[in-house]
């Protein structure tokens, strides 16, 4: 799963964005959660989360947490 997300580069460059601006106490704790919804946003819209939960995890077939999640159903 780690080496999935390392592998994608809108994610890598999310995270290290987000660590590097809290590295060296640029961001504020809410500028921080923003990052962070960012971040979650771009996981949601690849398929990396909606795979490794359909792989491990019992999903419903009418799942549409992820905007994929239900063109794929």
């Amino acid at each position: 799963m780690v080496k999935q997300l390392e592998a994608s580069p809108s994610v890598k460059a999310i995270v290290d964005e987000i660590a590097e601006g809290i590295a060296a106490d640029k961001v504020s704790p809410f500028d921080a959660m923003l990052q962070f919804c960012t971040l979650c946003a771009a996981l949601r819209s690849g398929d990396i989360i909606c795979d490794w939960h359909k792989g491990c995890l019992t999903v419903p077939d009418a799942c549409n947490v992820c905007p994929t999640s239900s063109e794929k159903c």
